[in-house]
């Protein structure tokens, strides 16, 4: 009966409606009511509602209007997907270039080999570099100290001398940090590169030495060094000194704000000692490191690689973290 009076409704909407008229409307009102009509009525543009043609065949649907918390989440859900979209054009334009660089595993691991390899050869560069710093230090010190027992006091450039010297010291062992990070993130990037490798290349020959890389034999400075903030960092300064002065087997030649050197090493158990405190700009705050230098020649480097001094410098990180 009720579909009966709808249908008829409708006919005569459509029989009385003019020629020149729009589309039939359909919709439903709260209480689930359908009506039909040339126009929605205001109070319902908001719904859902159907257009229908003079023979009653719906022809276009209209959805109802958005609510804003719909039209934010589909905003969000929209940036989702473009984001997606374009991490997925990254990787495919990563794994483009990744396949044109390299035809196998031997090439990928060689040139992982070569980049570490070069990486290396600039810190022991540097490693050599702070070596004669600290000899120069040494003398300069050497040469105030004679001053001070003649009761004179410093000329401006012994002052220089030793502050000039002080500065190259500290920038040889920002630098030597810097390339420690680079070597990390180096060999980082080429474990991604090989997985990936892997992935696309599937049923391709292994590198040998693929999980083989070469050792440096000098221990690197990010290995001892402990990161900081705030007044956190004069505790663990106030530590690492005193560290410093108990291990180290040579005087100090320099105690600064944020350095602190002891006399280069002379004999085959000489243990030289620096320690330091350089700002991290990568994350912020400070790091605190130690580098403990040996004699350069065979027997010492001999002993600086024994369980004695490997145990200063492994125990350094656990001297300043509680």
């Amino acid at each position: 009966m009720i579909r009966f009076v709808i249908a008829a409704g409708l006919a005569i909407i459509v029989i009385n409606a003019p020629a020149s008229a729009g589309n039939i409307k359909k919709w439903v009102d709260e209480n689930g009511v359908t009506h039909y009509g040339t126009a929605v009525p205001p109070q319902h543009k908001n719904k859902a509602h159907i257009e229908l043609n003079r023979r009653g065949i719906a022809i276009k649907r209209h959805d109802r209007a958005k609510t804003a918390e719909e039209i934010e989440r589909e905003k969000a859900l929209e940036a989702l997907r473009a984001e997606q979209r374009k991490l997925l054009q990254e990787q495919q334009e990563r794994d483009r270039i990744l396949l044109s660089l390299y035809r196998n595993e031997d090439d990928l691991v060689m040139a992982r080999d070569g980049k570490i390899a070069q990486l290396d050869a600039q810190i022991k560069l540097k490693h050599g570099d702070i070596r004669r710093l600290k000899n120069r230090l040494s003398e300069f010190q050497s040469d105030a100290a004679a001053t001070e027992r003649r009761g004179k006091q410093l000329n401006e450039r012994q002052k220089a001398n030793l502050e000039s010297t002080q500065r190259s010291i500290e920038k040889s062992y920002a630098m030597i940090l810097a390339k420690e990070d680079e070597k990390r993130a180096t060999l980082e990037g080429y474990d991604y590169d090989l997985t990936r490798f892997r992935q696309l290349r599937r049923g391709g020959a292994r590198a040998a030495n693929a999980d083989v890389v070469a050792k440096s034999d000098i221990p690197d400075l990010v290995d001892t060094a402990v990161r900081c903030t705030g007044a956190d960092c004069s505790r663990l300064w106030a530590t690492a000194q005193e560290y410093a002065r108990k291990h180290a087997t040579t005087p100090i030649d320099l105690a600064a704000e944020r350095i602190l050197v002891t006399a280069p090493p002379r004999d085959i158990r000489d243990i030289s000692i620096t320690v330091s405190r350089l700002e991290d700009n990568s994350v912020g705050g400070e790091r605190i490191f130690l580098d403990v230098q040996c004699a350069n020649f065979t027997e010492a480097r001999e002993f600086c690689r024994g369980s004695e001094v490997s145990e200063i410098r492994n125990s350094f990180r656990l001297a300043l973290e509680p």
